[in-house]
């Protein structure tokens, strides 16, 4: 692994436990703060969320809709693009429990979702400038649980 892989898979990795402690502060340490022109798609907005208004709205939102977040990722794959500009993509799979009143059961939420990022090398580090989330395809993820489920039903036959 070179030496842009392991900083950018670090930074992702530090990305998503930011986004599990809820540290939105954090995780807005991570992006090109100088870029005037951010832009961050997560998988459940309707629309790009393009400069830091709006991807301000949308995590102080998030504290508020959301009680927890655990979040694993693999498969990074990092290419640089040029002197100072990489391309990141890799698999992600997230679980959240939204808020509620605490006498409700709430049952958690989970996706399957692929990340692309593009990334710029600034003095203090690679930083984010560009995230984009996508699901995956509904019959990819009902053949993955049909198989989890076979795994666990039938250890010795799969």
């Amino acid at each position: 692994m070179t030496t842009v892989q392991t900083e950018v898979s670090n930074l992702i990795t530090r990305y998503v436990g930011y986004s599990e402690a809820m540290d939105f502060a954090g995780k807005k340490a991570l992006w090109d703060e100088d870029d005037s022109a951010p832009l961050l798609m997560p998988e459940e907005a309707q629309v790009p969320l393009i400069g830091w208004d709006a991807i301000d709205a949308y995590w102080s939102k998030s504290r508020v809709i959301m009680e927890s977040l655990k979040s694993q990722t693999a498969n990074h794959c990092i290419r640089v693009i040029d002197d100072g500009l990489a391309l990141a993509t890799y698999d992600m799979r997230w679980i959240a429990t939204m808020a509620g009143p605490k006498d409700v059961p709430r049952k958690p939420i989970a996706a399957d979702v692929r990340v692309t990022a593009l990334l710029r090398k600034k003095p203090d580090g690679w930083r984010f400038f560009h995230l984009m989330e996508g699901p995956i395809d509904l019959m990819a993820m009902v053949r993955e649980s049909y198989a989890r489920k076979a795994k666990r039903l039938f250890p010795n036959e799969t």
